[in-house]
């Protein structure tokens, strides 16, 4: 599966990029929303995976911009963006609040893949 990842925090990227490429998976990034929609004129992605907080453009302005129907997994260190998130009326397919074990991710990978 081709995944982008959207976070500011670079050790987060790399973290996160190391293992989901481990598990098989092609990874492209990017540093903010705005950053991800340019990624996403070069790149197909199956799936989504975006930090809440962000300079430029943060992640639920990002996905409202995105326009595409394309699984999509939040992340933040700010419990109460969750509350956001609901609040806003985004399709998404699940929230990871950070830091969070390799293990929740996995699991909400598997649970958006096709059968």
């Amino acid at each position: 599966m081709k995944i982008l990842l959207v976070d500011d925090e670079p050790d987060i990227i790399d973290c996160l990029q190391d293992y989901l490429e481990l598990a098989g998976h092609n990874i492209i990034t990017a540093d903010n929303g705005t950053t991800a929609i340019r990624v996403l004129k070069h790149h197909v992605a199956d799936m989504i995976i975006s930090d809440i907080r962000m300079p430029i453009m943060d992640g639920i302005a990002f996905k409202k911009q995105l326009g595409l129907d394309i699984p999509f997994i939040f992340m933040s260190g700010h419990l109460d963006d969750e509350i956001v998130l609901q609040g806003a009326g985004l399709d998404y397919q699940g929230f990871l609040f950070k830091p969070f074990k390799l293990a929740d991710l996995r699991q909400l990978l598997q649970q958006c893949q096709p059968a």
